[in-house]
């Protein structure tokens, strides 16, 4: 075991994804100390060095107990990456990937005999509400029905799974805007080519969140002992597609002048595209409510950070 700086070790899976790698630094930064459950320990290595201990997981197995022991709190950020063409084969493994491995945790959670750790934090997707158009979408909100909406709902059962044992936070993310990873940086090259434009009609709602906000909204959750249940973790102003792209490319000093229709959308990603193309106003109404303050509220002051 590494020595503790703080007495406060997290334990994370997905730590290597787009997300994890910014997560695990500013928790090391924190003072805590990290144990990474990894399917390739060389791969971390070469991410993180002092403060992260490796244990090697495949995501489905049984977890022995001695994996939580001095373990104050986890965070769940396993899947498999949404961002690529949807083939039949992919859809399973997405949804493998999300559900098998949270339960996997939540048993083995409550297996535990003796002291647990505090804090259970999930993650989940605004995906869950699938295309609701106009309406503006509550952690009250009905789930949708389309694949991505269904993928959340089993994987939002895993977790509650562990809600007996321990504080069960599941936060359900919007498109995180990370120049490095996901959404964004995909969409960069096209417009640093002169080739930026909409999805779709570009009328959809997007739930985006900056990923200095999700870190922080983590941290929240470990730290605030009346944090419990589901919350959006978007930002508090949801923007249309359009404007998002017209916004890069105001930013890059780069035309927006594309409109890829849905057609053939499905011919570059498969069933990606319709969940590109869903509609999700979601409004993170619990996390305003319980004190949780975004530091990018606005969409201009997150693509003035990620691409200045």
């Amino acid at each position: 075991m590494n020595e503790e700086r703080n007495g406060l070790r997290v334990l994370v899976t997905g730590g290597t994804g787009g997300i994890g790698r910014r997560l695990v630094p500013v928790l090391l930064r924190y003072g805590y100390s990290i144990r990474l459950l990894v399917r390739s320990p060389l791969k971390a290595t070469q991410l993180f060095l002092e403060g992260v201990e490796l244990v090697p997981w495949r995501g489905e197995q049984e977890l022995p107990g001695e994996v939580f022991a001095g373990i104050s709190g986890v965070i769940n950020l396993a899947g498999a990456p949404i961002a690529r063409r949807w083939t039949a084969a992919y859809r399973q493994e997405i949804l493998r990937s999300r559900v098998a491995t949270t339960y996997a945790l939540s048993r083995a959670l409550c297996r535990l005999e003796g002291q647990r750790p505090a804090v259970f934090v999930s993650v989940s997707a605004t995906g869950y509400y699938g295309d609701k158009g106009e309406q503006v979408c509550t952690e009250n909100t009905p789930p949708g029905d389309d694949f991505l909406a269904q993928v959340c709902q089993q994987w939002e059962v895993a977790a509650w799974e562990a809600a007996p044992c321990v504080r069960l936070v599941i936060a359900r993310l919007g498109i995180v805007l990370d120049r490095e990873s996901g959404f964004l940086a995909r969409l960069l090259p096209s417009f640093r080519a002169f080739a930026g434009g909409v999805l779709g009609s570009g009328a959809q709602w997007v739930p985006w969140v900056h990923w200095q906000d999700v870190v922080g909204f983590f941290l929240w959750a470990l730290q605030t002992p009346t944090a419990q249940g589901v919350y959006n973790v978007a930002a508090p102003e949801p923007v249309r597609l359009r404007q998002m792209c017209q916004m890069i490319g105001q930013q890059l000093r780069r035309p927006c002048w594309l409109s890829i229709p849905v057609v053939a959308l499905r011919l570059l990603y498969g069933g990606l595209a319709d969940a590109l193309c869903a509609s999700q106003r979601a409004i993170p109404e619990r996390a305003l409510r319980e004190g949780f303050r975004f530091r990018f509220s606005t969409l201009s002051e997150a693509l003035q950070y990620e691409l200045q």
